[in-house]
């Protein structure tokens, strides 16, 4: 986020604190975003410090989520990729098709429990060594 977008969102948070927290938390909560968004204004690279902010005010991160219009606007990005866990290593057994994931690495892969045959890594199901 840029230092001018942070201050407009910084200054549009502002003007709702007083619906956004309770009374007791207003005033302090406005004299540090007020000095951080005159910093801002001055020049001064404000938008780490805000994201900060943020996070120690979590009751005002949702809602400068919705004014910025996304989380990304906010310096929060999801992880790359699909978003889903990649597949254990997967075994079976070449007699009867049974199947094992390699959960834990550490643990040895075993035998079938239904006929003995030592089991082989199917290349095709699952990711990993």
């Amino acid at each position: 986020m840029e230092n001018t977008a942070t201050i407009e969102l910084a200054d549009r948070l502002l003007a709702e604190l007083p619906t956004l927290l309770d009374p007791g938390e207003v005033a302090a909560t406005a004299e540090e975003l007020s000095a951080l968004i005159e910093r801002g204004r001055g020049g001064e690279p404000v938008d780490e410090e805000f994201l900060g902010f943020l996070h120690r005010h979590p009751s005002l991160h949702g809602r400068a989520g919705e004014l910025a219009g996304s989380e990304r606007d906010l310096g929060v990005q999801p992880p790359p990729g699909p978003g889903h866990a990649p597949m254990p290593p997967r075994y079976v057994c070449p007699q009867d098709g049974y199947e094992w994931f390699h959960l834990d690495l550490a643990e040895p892969v075993p035998i079938c429990p239904n006929d003995g045959a030592p089991l082989v890594r199917d290349r095709e199901g699952g990711t990993g060594p």
